[in-house]
């Protein structure tokens, strides 16, 4: 009789987004749109990879939109992670950390395979097959031992490399997407037919290496849009493909713009980058009908329930909206925060109407200038 290992996948929100969070998705229906084709579309084309980016400034809901990206994966039975690449630590190996990065966020529990699909792995690429073996089907000790090293978490010693029935560290992109292969291998096998990647401060990245090193993650990227090339032949047919969607501000991408046309007669990686793109989705400002649709939203937080009330908990009159519209041309982040401040202090003095005279006396006191 095989042996199954592991339970069905968390839903993305749980881990990652609260219901509050995803409560203030407004007007971005279009956008999603358009992420959802690319969902349907890995689904429907599982030897392609996918690369979107996700386009906003600071404030206009590109984590937002990463997490309701989740949700919809989530939805559509996809296996899906989300990345904060914030990191105090300066990468050795820019483009080995990159892919670490995505084999940390692998929940194992989320894996359900059977020890003679993880037989075929080893007879096709054996130091993975058993490194996976032991994280699945290993006792205790060995579980810990493979999911340390397969994350990156330790360096292994000799001993431990002959535990593991392994000769090579995974100290290299090559060996790296060797294992990623391999995770690709057990989530087909375990039902998913797509590994849903939502990458978030992205650029934050280019911060901690030297500006030469800066084009080794978008090589790396193309790698990963091409790495189902990789996929030996015996497999090709049981491995799932991988959607990644990177947040990256306005800046970020003019600047790879012009990159890419400087590449024209220089050559190097962002042309061949950016032809792989299967979508670029920018976030605007809102609308001042959908300011006034999230103020309402926004308002109706009850914090001391930790939920959201059918109605706002002081109603709003009119010039609040065109004031807090004023102040914020439309920038989400931005709402939500003042709308927040002025129901904290709505609140204390309850005060029966939210006025732009009130909100006035509100940013003043708390230090807003504008």
């Amino acid at each position: 009789m095989e042996e199954k290992y592991g339970l069905t996948g968390t839903p993305f929100k749980a881990r990652t987004a609260s219901d509050l969070e995803l409560k203030t998705w407004v007007n971005r229906e279009k956008e999603l749109e358009q992420w959802n084709k690319v969902l349907d579309d890995a689904i429907k084309t599982p030897a392609t990879n996918f690369l979107v980016f996700v386009i906003g400034d600071y404030g206009m809901g590109k984590t937002l939109s990463l997490l309701r990206i989740g949700e919809e994966a989530a939805n559509k039975k996809l296996f899906e992670i989300y990345l904060n690449l914030i990191s105090e630590q300066r990468p050795k190996n820019p483009g080995l950390d990159f892919i670490l990065r995505i084999m940390k966020e692998i929940n194992f529990k989320d894996i359900k395979t059977t020890k003679q699909e993880i037989a075929l792995l080893k007879g096709i690429l054996p130091e993975v097959g058993k490194v996976f073996e032991k994280i699945l089907f290993g006792k205790d000790e060995e579980k810990d031992l493979a999911t340390t090293f397969l994350k990156g978490e330790i360096k292994p010693t000799q001993t431990q490399l002959k535990t593991l029935q392994v000769l090579r560290k995974i100290d290299d992109v090559d060996i790296a997407k060797e294992y990623l292969i391999g995770i690709f291998y057990l989530l087909k096998t375990s039902g998913f037919s797509t590994l849903v990647v939502a990458a978030d401060e992205f650029e934050y990245l280019f911060s901690l290496v030297p500006k030469p090193s800066q084009a080794i993650y978008l090589a790396l990227l193309r790698g990963l849009c091409d790495l189902q090339i990789e996929v030996p032949q015996q497999i090709r047919n049981k491995v799932a493909n991988m959607a990644l969607f990177i947040a990256i501000s306005e800046d970020g991408i003019r600047r790879l713009t012009e990159l890419e046309n400087v590449e024209r007669s220089t050559g190097g990686p962002i042309r061949p980058l950016m032809r792989r793109v299967s979508a670029k989705v920018s976030l605007g400002a809102l609308a001042k009908k959908y300011v006034r649709m999230l103020i309402e939203i926004r308002l109706s937080l009850n914090r001391v329930k930790g939920m959201y009330e059918k109605k706002p908990l002081i109603p709003f009159s009119e010039d609040f909206v065109d004031y807090v519209y004023k102040l914020t041309a439309g920038r989400p982040s931005d709402i939500i925060e003042r709308c927040d401040h002025v129901l904290d202090e709505g609140l204390n003095q309850r005060v029966p109407t939210l006025t732009m005279g009130f909100a006035k006396e509100v940013f003043k006191e708390r230090g807003f200038t504008y």
